[in-house]
């Protein structure tokens, strides 16, 4: 009888450890459940560049202020039209969108200011993707018949192409 108390022992003293070192292991596994590594990450880079260009006439100029903001003024200007170009370049490496394109200053009653070839939403690409720049036009309308002088500005605003909110 003794024989058999020792094996009845020996066997749920194994079980034991047995099922000790099966909880060891769960507790190892879920402790260490990180995975880590070691590499970089590069990002891209988002610069717009604002260029004036070519004004229809001495009565009106465009020239930067500030980063992406067009001065204009015009100068003793009868009625009519007048015009002044522009060209907005990525030079970044992430491709963006024209996020609002804002028109400021006081102007005059029958002056109408529009900002043509570039629309808000306008997905211009990074560099050396085409098209990586986009030319627009201001367009100045004066309406009545006297002589108008005034400046005010346009600005735009970029954004990473995926960050775009409409």
């Amino acid at each position: 009888m003794r024989k058999r108390n020792r094996f009845a022992r020996l066997g749920t003293l194994s079980i034991a450890l047995l099922l000790a070192l099966c909880v060891t292991g769960i507790g190892y596994a879920a402790w260490t459940d990180e995975v880590s590594f070691e590499g970089t990450a590069k990002s891209g880079y988002i610069e717009v560049v604002l260029s004036p260009g070519a004004c229809s006439g001495p009565q009106i100029t465009c020239s930067v202020s500030a980063p992406h903001t067009l001065v204009v003024t015009l100068m003793d200007a009868p009625p009519g039209t007048y015009t002044c170009g522009f060209t907005i370049t990525n030079t970044g490496t992430i491709p963006v969108k024209i996020q609002s394109i804002d028109i400021s200053g006081v102007l005059p009653t029958g002056v109408e200011v529009s900002v043509l070839g570039v629309v808000e939403g306008m997905q211009i690409e990074q560099a050396g993707v085409y098209p990586d720049n986009v030319d627009g036009m201001v367009q100045v309308m004066v309406l009545e018949s006297c002589i108008v002088s005034c400046a005010f500005e346009v600005a735009f605003s970029f954004v990473q192409y995926n960050m775009y909110i409409e």
